[in-house]
């Protein structure tokens, strides 16, 4: 890809990452705020003062975020002791796939910024050498390899895992799994 194309992709991936994650974070924080409230007679079970304060807790977030309405009336709330509820599980997946976008863009501009700024030492350094310059013609000739979201490992695959691992270990504390 030329230096054009590399900015332009840099600039998209993050700009996209960061949608996908605001987006896909707030359905699934308010899901789980959901699953807090429909499971008050568990938490009941437990400790009055948790329950009410689970419920007062949840009830003062939906009031106060009446513009989230949306995602308050169709996120999806997961059953986690019968059902799988597929799409819970791909806006949670979403979450780390708008954190790989965004970290693959953010490298890509980074590989961007430092080609052109050697290219400007570079030229500079021409330039006190007397020596013929480089035309912006062959600097856009330069190819720059692409970033993919998918080689972001700890992001994409290692951290979805242990956020999983802490969810259910807090959950099955709490005794609401």
């Amino acid at each position: 890809m030329t230096l054009a194309q590399a900015r332009n992709g840099a600039i998209l991936k993050k700009c996209i990452g960061w949608i996908i994650f605001i987006i896909a974070t707030l359905s699934t924080a308010i899901s789980l705020l959901n699953y807090l409230s429909s499971q008050r007679e568990k938490l009941a079970s437990i400790s009055a003062v948790l329950s009410d304060f689970t419920r007062v807790i949840v009830d003062m977030v939906r009031f106060n975020t009446s513009f989230l309405n949306l995602f308050w009336q169709h996120s999806p709330v997961p059953d986690f002791g019968h059902s799988a509820n597929l799409l819970f599980w791909v806006f949670f997946i979403l979450i780390f796939f708008g954190m790989a976008l965004n970290a693959a863009g953010s490298r890509q501009w980074r590989q961007y910024r430092y080609v052109t700024e050697q290219l400007e030492d570079h030229k500079v350094i021409e330039n006190a050498m007397g020596e013929r310059e480089r035309t912006p013609i062959e600097a856009q000739r330069l190819q720059l390899t692409n970033q993919s979201p998918f080689r972001q490992y700890y992001l994409l695959y290692l951290l979805p895992i242990i956020v999983v691992v802490i969810g259910y270990i807090l959950l099955h504390w709490l005794s609401l799994i």
